[in-house]
């Protein structure tokens, strides 16, 4: 098995959401769109040929689960997935809510910049003070 860094990349003793028997879901460190997350295969695959059936069909209930828990949270008027792989290789989808109109949460106006590329948007980093109500937010609807 490779190692890498991709735990500590997403900080995942501090935005882990929910750990599954193959994913892990976190709560985006970068969380430009509220309620952004990452799922995370739990073993390391450089490549997505490489998962086996049982952990697709999971990742199957990770979305289900996610969809319902962000749309509870948030009410997101669609949602993306990406798995990009630029940087780190190891196999993860990076997930969006996307909005048509302004959301308030955490003391933060959340606008939904960059029209159809979830990719952009400008916004400070966030404290983990807010990752964590995100994430909160986010399990108790789970």
């Amino acid at each position: 098995m490779t190692c890498c860094d991709i735990w500590e990349v997403f900080d995942e003793p501090n935005n882990l959401i929910k750990e599954y028997k193959y994913w892990k879901l976190l709560v985006r460190k970068n969380n430009t769109k509220l309620g952004s997350c990452v799922a995370v295969t739990k073993r390391h695959l450089e490549a997505l040929s490489e998962i086996t059936p049982e952990e697709m069909q999971e990742f199957a209930q990770v979305v289900k689960e996610v969809e319902k828990s962000a749309k509870t949270a948030f009410n997101y008027d669609k949602i993306n997935y990406l798995m990009l792989m630029m940087k780190d290789k190891h196999t993860h989808f990076h997930i969006f809510p996307r909005y048509n109109t302004e959301r308030n949460f955490a003391g933060i106006k959340w606008l939904d910049e960059g029209g159809n590329d979830p990719l952009i948007q400008k916004r400070d980093e966030l404290s983990q003070e807010v990752l964590n109500q995100i994430k909160e937010e986010l399990k108790k609807n789970l």
